[in-house]
């Protein structure tokens, strides 16, 4: 399985200095460490921040951004080595899993469920066999209640992986790229 490339998606509210800012900029700065390039959604938040990280440790962010963002935010955060612009969303949304070997997801709003639930239609059509690692324990408790209220099965949640820590997700990403882990899905 080539692993070169990791998707971030997670919130664009997280302010430098804040907790989720930190985390996602160690983030960044671990998988550039361990070799990895990162994409994310190209603007703010999160996204600014594992630029920052990756880029600080010396690797590559790319920044898909959206033309329906232009209103909000004109360009992409000052991190980027690259930015790939799309028209619409549903180009973005293409172009961010097109672009990632796998997947690290963090915390966020619709916008990163939305990115979630599209990764995870994709593994469970068989379209693509990417690992998708969620951070934190907030992602157990939130498939739980979807098992339960939904016709989700134990077989579609078991297709992603769910972590406490950015170091873990790091790790669990290294092992597969060095395929120290026979099958990723846990």
């Amino acid at each position: 399985m080539k692993l070169k490339t990791i998707t971030v998606f997670g919130s664009a509210r997280p302010a430098p200095g804040s907790e989720a800012y930190r985390q996602a900029r160690m983030l960044g700065q671990q998988l550039a460490q361990a070799g990895f390039d990162v994409v994310n959604g190209g603007y703010g938040g999160t996204m600014q921040a594992v630029s920052q990280g990756a880029t600080e440790a010396g690797g590559a962010a790319i920044g898909v951004t959206c033309a329906l963002f232009e209103a909000w935010q004109r360009s992409g955060n000052a991190y980027l080595s690259q930015t790939v612009h799309t028209p619409d969303l549903l180009a973005r949304l293409r172009k961010l899993t097109d672009l990632g070997d796998g997947f690290v997801v963090l915390d966020g709003g619709v916008g990163t469920l939305l990115e979630l639930f599209l990764v995870w239609n994709l593994l469970t059509l068989d379209v693509f066999d990417k690992p998708c690692v969620l951070v934190g324990d907030h992602w157990r408790r939130a498939l739980q209640g979807l098992e339960r209220e939904t016709r989700l099965g134990i077989e579609h949640i078991n297709m992603l992986n769910i972590v406490d820590t950015v170091q873990q997700a790091v790790t669990l990403l290294n092992r597969i790229k060095t395929k120290e882990f026979e099958k990723w899905q846990t």
